[in-house]
């Protein structure tokens, strides 16, 4: 059996309306089919998940279902079944751009990386039924804007109940430049230049990066102990990170999250809750301070120049010196 370049590894829960739209996208890259695999892993769902996959099984999509055990627990699945030695991470709610795949695998075949962030970006792929469409488009662009954590707000309150679509399978390929009529900017900032901060591991989100899976095996799989939403993600890239791993960000392997109705009272008790166990888990001052930092209280200039001033401090104690 040939043997792909890359596997690219999509966990999915209860996403079919999106899902619909980042298969389509997969289907339509500009990487040869035979360069790389898509796992999807269905964690459980109880909506139309499996009629939405079946179109594409076969060739090189291929999908596995599991009883349902969170994110953590899905991705792993998928890492357990991948058979490139390259692996993409990306999510039922992500859109990726044409040269998706090849952006990533020429990265690593260039050894220039073992772990790749791609560009992140927002889009507009459904309304609820009752908002008018250019206005809505126009009035939720200028909020993203100008108030990214009042647009995220927003978005949980009213992307819920019935919704309509704005695009379709059709439009993601051939014509992809269309979506940009739908694009939004990203709620989280843009990554700097790795190698010009101390941090680069906080950049690392589960729906938009590769890793070799040499480099995975050295640093560990997701840890399964993070339930709900968020820092799943973060805490294996800083596993990685403490494995030697080498960071790069490449804007153009673009992906763009589609905004859906969430829980923002829910998104937040998981946020405190894997926190904790983050920091009992890495007792160290870099993750105490992301805690800080995802609470708003530091700047990321902040918490770069902090995390850089200790590093420096540590590497010019004598050796042998007691640390706090």
């Amino acid at each position: 059996m040939h043997k792909p370049r890359a596997s690219v590894i999509m966990p999915c829960h209860n996403r079919a309306p999106m899902l619909r739209l980042s298969l389509a996208s997969f289907a339509a890259q500009s990487a040869p089919p035979e360069d790389f695999e898509v796992l999807i892993v269905d964690d459980g769902s109880i909506d139309d998940t499996p009629a939405v996959v079946a179109p594409y099984l076969g060739n090189n999509f291929r999908c596995f279902r599991k009883p349902h055990g969170g994110v953590s627990s899905a991705r792993n699945y998928g890492i357990e079944r991948a058979r490139a030695s390259i692996l993409i991470f990306s999510d039922p709610d992500m859109v990726a751009c044409p040269d998706f795949v090849s952006r990533h695998l020429s990265h690593h075949q260039a050894a220039t990386a073992n772990v790749v962030m791609g560009g992140k970006k927002e889009i507009l792929t459904h309304l609820p039924w009752w908002m008018p469409r250019r206005p809505a488009i126009f009035a939720l662009r200028k909020l993203s804007e100008t108030h990214p954590a009042l647009f995220r707000k927003v978005i949980s309150m009213v992307f819920t109940g019935a919704m309509r679509p704005l695009l379709m399978e059709k439009d993601v390929a051939p014509e992809f430049h269309t979506l940009e009529r739908f694009t939004l900017p990203f709620y989280l900032p843009e990554p700097p230049d790795p190698a010009s901060t101390c941090i680069a591991w906080v950049f690392m989100v589960g729906g938009n990066f590769s890793v070799t899976a040499e480099m995975l095996q050295q640093a560990g799989a997701f840890d399964e102990h993070f339930t709900g939403w968020g820092l799943e993600d973060i805490e294996l890239a800083y596993r990685l990170h403490r494995t030697g791993a080498c960071f790069i960000y490449e804007p153009e392997a673009a992906s763009y999250h589609q905004a859906h109705g969430f829980s923002l009272r829910d998104n937040e008790i998981a946020i405190d809750r894997n926190l904790r166990y983050f920091v009992e888990k890495h007792p160290h001052l870099e993750v105490q301070l992301h805690g800080a930092f995802i609470k708003g209280h530091i700047s990321l200039e902040r918490y770069d120049e902090l995390v850089r001033r200790y590093s420096e401090a540590d590497s010019a104690a004598p050796a042998g010196a007691a640390k706090e």
